[in-house]
């Protein structure tokens, strides 16, 4: 098969780029969504449970504009122009249907037996300010209001927030970004017109449109540096046109049909799934590079470039499948996961590894061999160090001492791990350096704060709010929540009937409270509702058939478990005191912390999975029970090191961790195939085990150390993502490569000599050996 390949090369290429040619017209219909919850599957009981609360309570999309005036309290003269100015000119973006601001919100006034409802703050102009008196009792006004205090203004009346409901037509990434655009175009406008105005976008709109940016940065940015930067280092580590060239052709072949495929079986773009590409790009260049060094080393040695092709391919080509089952494997591993975007960017991966494999065989053989000849009689100076390591590792008493170190060391980081935190907030999904970051920054400073959890509360009937009993039991339970030392603010629709009872009583502090009459607070709704502004309503605090009421929690900063744990705190103070109302939580935050939750029990099934048939499949490769197990500690304890050292400097990590586990056991195998293979092919020739190592370093050290320094800095790289999960993926795998290579250089050698040290010597017939074959010993 490998001569045929050979022989046919250029059909077997020129087909291979056909079919990606057909195919890449697909990549036009690819699709973007920034959506956050692409990030949960649609039968997830808390997501179901969020889509509920938005039925009920008329589902729109926020986006809040943060203010901040460059002098002097927001209740001042000038700065109150400029808000009303910020609420105007927000009902005039598109898709806007509501403005929430301290300056519209709702003031209620009795004149006679009628209930007025004006704006808190009335019209006023440079040329006719309000008096001090009327801002003194504004400001009074909105420091008592549970609505007002702590949401539209700051708690020291410094900065505040104005809220655009907005309701998104079917194009929905379309609108998004041109809401975007034009919500970022008012911004730079206020703040070029009145300097030292601080004005920040947020709200999930904002979100939405900054995972968007995100992911065409990871396009437009991180990817094609990540291509540069691999084939810098291809043409530094094997000085080759040859390499450059060939190994660009396999990754162009196999990204692009990879992608293709992608699209056709219907994947979406985001954040998480963007890695996918460049993943496939460096495991492209993996496969590459073995054949290639050892196309290079034969050159080098006066082969003729034909035949050394075919030994190449030949020698290379059971060690590569097995090297891409096994990625595959660890990629396919995050199928175990909750997250939708993880799922898919593992089977994606998956899918490219396979393209790579093939691309490696049919593209490369052509390309490679249009430059072979340069490079008969010159050396491969790399080889000579992997010669003095081999030497160095098999001196007398180093092999045990290598392996006491790595494995005690090992087993003492194990011990860290479990002190390492789980969090995961959407809110630090975001590098420092993009806006949405500093906006959120802002949000925690000077209001309330972005983490909440909504709460509906269930009269069980029809205008059953009404009811003095079940208001009484709601404002029991809201008086309970407002004194949780993790609970910043409550705000409910309870809040505002008591604020109309006692503006219907003369403004006398003993009427702010829930009327005993059923009759009298439907009465006092009707009215309320009546005197509201065109576009203010109650359909967000109140259901359709008046059954439930709305209940916002605004949750101090916090990480999973604590939220977690005030989340059961509730749930049991409403069945322990108020079971008629009782009723789960629900927000994106808390959707997160059981997703990150959920992650790290189902990836311990994935892992282990991942585990066992990585391990299957060396034993099978290697034709060797011992030797299959043995393959275990080098491919498992890198990880464990790097978690290790994670729980002691950061503490703590987001679900991506867990997903990463999967992954790296796929992709550290590789080099422990290539080394045991050779290992066992050179003990099955009838060398001892030290003469094996030697020769294992030979053949295959050179392109353990190329492929690795690439994967780490293709992987790093990635770390430049805005998108702090890729970000802990990149680093964390970035790691855990490199402790791989260590052990597989230095803790591997000494546990094959360990393991052989008893062993009877093998018996060197000359039948055919099918396992991972392997070339001779190469003398450079």
């Amino acid at each position: 098969m490998i001569e045929h390949l050979v022989r046919r090369r250029w059909w077997y290429c020129v087909g291979t780029f056909l079919v990606m040619v057909l195919l890449s017209s697909q990549l036009l219909h690819m699709v973007f969504n920034g959506n956050v919850n692409v990030m949960f599957d649609e039968d997830d009981p808390h997501y179901q449970r969020l889509q509920q609360l938005n039925q009920q309570y008329i589902d729109s999309n926020y986006l809040v504009l943060l203010f901040k005036p460059a002098r002097g309290s927001v209740f001042d003269n000038d700065n109150l122009h400029i808000i009303r100015e910020l609420t105007e000119a927000l009902w005039q973006l598109p898709h806007v249907v509501r403005v929430d601001s301290f300056t519209n919100f709702p003031r209620l006034q009795v004149e006679g037996d009628s209930l007025i409802v004006a704006n808190l703050v009335p019209d006023s102009s440079p040329s006719a300010p309000l008096s001090q008196g009327q801002l003194e009792s504004i400001q009074r006004y909105a420091q008592e209001d549970q609505q007002l205090h702590g949401r539209l203004v700051s708690p020291d009346d410094q900065a505040g927030a104005l809220f655009a409901s907005v309701v998104l037509p079917e194009d929905h990434l379309t609108s998004v970004l041109e809401l975007s655009r034009q919500a970022l175009a008012l911004q730079r406008d206020f703040e070029q017109r009145y300097p030292g105005l601080e004005l920040h976008l947020n709200g999930d709109i904002a979100i939405e449109n900054a995972m968007l940016q995100v992911t065409m940065d990871d396009i437009l940015r991180v990817n094609p540096l990540v291509f540069a930067t691999i084939f810098i280092l291809l043409g530094i580590f094997l000085r080759s046109v040859m390499a450059i060239a060939a190994t660009g052709a396999v990754v162009i072949a196999a990204t692009g049909i990879a992608s293709s495929i992608h699209v056709l079986l219907g994947f979406e773009m985001n954040p998480i799934t963007m890695m996918a590409p460049a993943i496939i790009m460096i495991l492209a260049v993996a496969d590459s590079i073995h054949v290639l060094t050892l196309f290079r080393i034969l050159c080098g040695n006066g082969t003729e470039p034909l035949q050394a092709m075919t030994q190449s391919l030949r020698k290379n080509l059971s060690p590569v499948f097995w090297t891409s089952v096994t990625t595959a494997v660890g990629f396919l591993g995050m199928n175990f996961g909750d997250s939708p975007p993880f799922r898919t960017m593992g089977n994606m991966a998956a899918i490219g590894v396979v393209f790579a494999f093939v691309c490696t065989f049919t593209v490369l053989p052509a390309v490679a061999l249009q430059f072979g000849n340069r490079f008969q009689g010159q050396p491969f100076s790399l080889t000579r160090w992997m010669e003095q390591l081999a030497q160095w590792v098999i001196a007398s008493g180093r092999a045990a001492s290598v392996m006491v170190v790595a494995l005690l060391g090992s087993l003492a980081l194990l011990m860290c791990i479990p002190n390492m935190k789980l969090n995961d907030d959407i809110s630090e999904y975001f590098d420092e350096s993009l806006p949405i970051h500093d906006s959120i920054q802002f949000a925690r400073q000077h209001t309330n704060g972005v983490q909440f959890i909504v709460y509906s509360m269930e009269s069980g009937q029809a205008n059953g709010i009404y009811q003095p009993a079940f208001l009484n039991s709601v404002e029991a339970f809201t008086d309970w929540l407002r004194q949780q030392p993790d609970v910043s603010a409550v705000t409910s629709y309870v809040d505002v009937l008591k604020r109309i009872h006692r503006t219907m009583n003369q403004d006398q502090p003993e009427f702010y409270a829930i009327p005993d009459d059923a009759a009298l607070i439907a009465q006092y709704q009707l009215l309320y509702e009546m005197s509201l502004p065109q576009g203010m309503d109650l359909t967000h605090d109140i259901s359709e058939d008046h059954s439930a009421l709305k209940l916002t929690v605004n949750v101090r900063d916090s990480d999973n478990q604590t939220l977690m744990n005030l989340e059961q705190q509730i749930d049991d103070r409403l069945a322990q005191h108020q079971p008629a109302l009782r009723n789960q939580g629900s927000s994106q935050l808390l959707m997160f912390a059981h997703m990150g939750s959920n992650i790290i029990r189902s990836m311990v099934d994935g892992s282990l999975f991942t585990l066992a048939f990585i391990t299957l499949f060396m034993i099978v490769g290697l034709r060797s029970l011992k030797f299959g197990l043995l393959s275990i500690i080098p491919n498992l304890f890198p990880a464990i090191v790097v978690y290790g050292i994670w729980s002691l400097t950061v503490g703590h990590v987001n679900h991506a961790a867990a997903m990463t586990f999967s992954i790296c056991l796929g992709l550290v195998v590789d080099d422990t195939i290539h080394f045991i293979s050779k290992y066992l092919s050179a003990r099955r020739q009838g060398r001892s085990p030290q003469q094996a190592i030697h020769d294992s370093f030979i053949q295959s050290g050179t392109a353990i150390v190329i492929t690795s320094v690439i994967l780490i800095c293709g992987v790093l790289l990635l770390s430049l993502s805005n998108f702090t999960v890729n970000d802990t993926m990149s680093l964390m795998l970035a790691g855990i490569i490199a402790t791989a290579l260590l052990f597989d250089l230095l803790l591997l050698p000494s546990l094959l000599l360990f393991a052989d040290r008893f062993a009877v010597e093998p018996d060197t017939r000359t039948e055919p050996d099918t396992s991972f074959k392997t070339e001779s010993h190469v003398n450079t």
